[in-house]
This record gives C-alpha cells, sequence and structure tokens, in this order.
C-alpha cells in the first residue's frame, strides 16, 4: 500500500509525516542508538556543484538523497552517472520543476521521463517523489497515487535557495538539526557556493555530535523497524 508522506507547516514549523493506515511520524524514536540525519538535495544535477558537493560527501563517507530534475539530468548527465557510482540515492523531482497548471496525464509524463532517466543511470526506479517547492495540488496527487509513488518533503529546510550566507545556513541548521530529520539543500539553484560551505561546517559538527548520515529510504526502513 502506497504510503503518501506530507507536509504541514504551522508557525514555521515543517513535520513530515507517513499515512500507511495511520498516521506516524518519520523522525526515527529514540533508543540508544545513533541519532540519524538524511541530506537531500533538490533541482541538480549541475555541472559544477554537485560536482563539488559530492566531492564533500565522499571526504566524510557521507551519503545522500538527490532529487533530480530530469531536464538537468540530461544536459548534465555525468555529475548523475558520479553520484550513481558513489552510492547515493537518486530520486525524481519532476522533468522540468513545474507541476502546477499541469493535468494528470502531463504529470504523469514528467515525472515517468525523469524516472526513465534515473533508471537508466542507476539501474532502478526511483520511488520517492519531492514536489517542486513542496507544494502539491489534486492533480499531482492523483499522478502520484497512479504511478504508486511516495511523497518526501523535509523536516528542516536550510532555505540555502534564498542567498542566505554560508555561517548562517550552518548556524540555523545546526541550531534545529534533531535525531530522525531530513534536511533540505538545492545542488542547482542556489547563487555562488554558500551551500557547499555551509555543508564544510555541517557535516563534520553532526559527525562530531555522533550522527549517523543516512538515505532518504534508510531513515523510513530505520522509523518502520
Amino acid at each position: 500500500m502506497t504510503r503518501i508522506i506530507r507536509r504541514f507547516a504551522a508557525a514555521a514549523l515543517c513535520l513530515v509525516l507517513l499515512f500507511p493506515l495511520t498516521a506516524t511520524t518519520v523522525r526515527a524514536a529514540e533508543t540508544d542508538r545513533a541519532p540519524r540525519v538524511a541530506l537531500t538535495f533538490d533541482d541538480g544535477p549541475h555541472p559544477g556543484r554537485t560536482k563539488r558537493i559530492l566531492k564533500l560527501l565522499d571526504r566524510y563517507s557521507v551519503k545522500a538523497t538527490f532529487f533530480i530534475l530530469g531536464c538537468n539530468a540530461e544536459y548534465y548527465p555525468e555529475p548523475l552517472e558520479m553520484a550513481v557510482r558513489a552510492g547515493h540515492e537518486i530520486e525524481d523531482h519532476s522533468f522540468d520543476h513545474v507541476t502546477r497548471g499541469k493535468t494528470v496525464g502531463e504529470l504523469e509524463n514528467s515525472i515517468t521521463k525523469t524516472a526513465e532517466i534515473i533508471e537508466r543511470a542507476s539501474g532502478r526506479p526511483p520511488r520517492y517523489f519531492r514536489p517542486p517547492e513542496g507544494k502539491c495540488t489534486p492533480e499531482l496527487d492523483s499522478a502520484l497515487a497512479s504511478l504508486g509513488y511516495d511523497t518526501v518533503f523535509w523536516t528542516v529546510d536550510s532555505r540555502d535557495w534564498t542567498g542566505k550566507p554560508a555561517d548562517a545556513i550552518a548556524r540555523d541548521v545546526l541550531k534545529t538539526v534533531r535525531d530522525g530529520d531530513i534536511l533540505l539543500f538545492h545542488d542547482y539553484t542556489c547563487p555562488g557556493e554558500n551551500t557547499l560551505h555551509a555543508l564544510e561546517k555541517i557535516i563534520p559538527a553532526l559527525l562530531s555530535r555522533g550522527f549517523r548520515f543516512v538515505t532518504v529510504e534508510e531513515m523510513f526502513a530505520c522509523s518502520e523497524n
């Protein structure tokens, strides 16, 4: 049974919910194990920024999840192939970042076209979809249900897409992050290298706190066990 994950904003707090038969939170239950956090990146791949982020992730042996746009993957296949070879999770973010105003059929085509690119590159079809800007429409909901996707949002928005300085991104993420969080970053739309420089502070800081970096799929598997 397909689970649908929905984001509800309330007082600037973003919670991720899973809805199988009853609603349960994605945030991992507190146990004596190491706290987990999932790094996610939207809108790539980018010919330069994605490669530099991949190099940083490799330096710390960190795995992440990339929600890619099909149009960018067609233009820049090399960073996608690099992410696959490095063992990162690749998921669907639509073909062109446009979902509003489209019919169910147009949305299914956008999602499926991107899925085919991902499967050719990675050898596995995507399971998760992140709506552009985190916004769903009835048509998108119908398309995702028809295609059998789980919909993934986030619990911590780095707001790197605003051009926020790297130090401020790092400060706010490190102040907010908790066990079970899904962190939102971008490897294409953000100006400059603020995302990369923020991650240079965030990753070692979280490792020093004992956090383990996992993919989205690993995070959900943990929440179910």
